[in-house]
């Protein structure tokens, strides 16, 4: 999945192919060094990526049908979303 990270002044920017369950939103924007934040999902081909918990309650976009990448990859790409911002904020 190509991901993208911007910063422009105070805000952050990061882009996935994905449409998120709102848990790993959330995530990012906690974890993320600027001021103000922004997830753009579906920036891609895109499929639900779904929580774990989602996947227990067998939720729509948690099925195989629905999603190429489990609960699993979504934390990747929390992780990888903080850690690009982080690079854009290092002094």
């Amino acid at each position: 999945m190509e991901l993208h990270a911007l910063r422009l002044g105070d805000v952050a920017i990061g882009t996935n192919d994905f449409e998120l369950y709102t848990d790993f939103g959330i995530q990012m924007k906690a974890r993320s060094p600027a001021i103000q934040t922004f997830v753009v999902q579906l920036a891609g081909p895109g499929t639900y990526l779904p929580t774990e918990r989602a996947k227990a309650f067998g939720c729509y976009g948690a099925v195989i049908q629905s999603s190429q990448v489990g609960p699993e990859g979504g934390q990747v790409l929390v992780e990888e979303t903080v850690a690009a911002w982080a690079e854009l904020w290092k002094d």
